[in-house]
């Protein structure tokens, strides 16, 4: 099983009716501001679809307190499928501490 990561799509916006093109199952996921490249999140779930759908949507919290979700126009995100929690998992902490290695090197 070769792991990628799916193109860079944009987050659809529930109001329009546009659909989140994300596995429904194990897998990662990692989302961008797709004008300014700022990294927003990476994570790993057993279903793709279900935790990005989740991301911005506001909690009771935030509605109790007035906070705002973001704009979602000018964010992307891109997923990467798993076999299982587990190779999820697993996948989340080698991208993590590469990642880590690699800016620890670089600062």
């Amino acid at each position: 099983m070769v792991d990628r990561w799916s193109e860079w799509k944009i987050f659809p916006a529930q109001g329009r009716g546009e659909h989140l093109d994300a596995p429904v199952g194990p897998g990662l996921y990692e989302l961008r501001n797709r004008m300014t490249g700022e990294f927003l999140g990476f994570g790993q779930a057993a279903n793709v679809a279900a935790a990005l759908s989740r991301y911005f949507t506001p909690t009771w919290w935030d509605r109790l307190t007035g906070r705002r979700a973001p704009d979602v126009r000018h964010i992307e995100y891109r997923t990467m499928s798993a076999r299982d929690k587990r190779h999820a998992k697993a996948q989340a902490a080698s991208i993590a501490w590469r990642r880590e290695a690699f800016w620890g090197h670089a600062a």
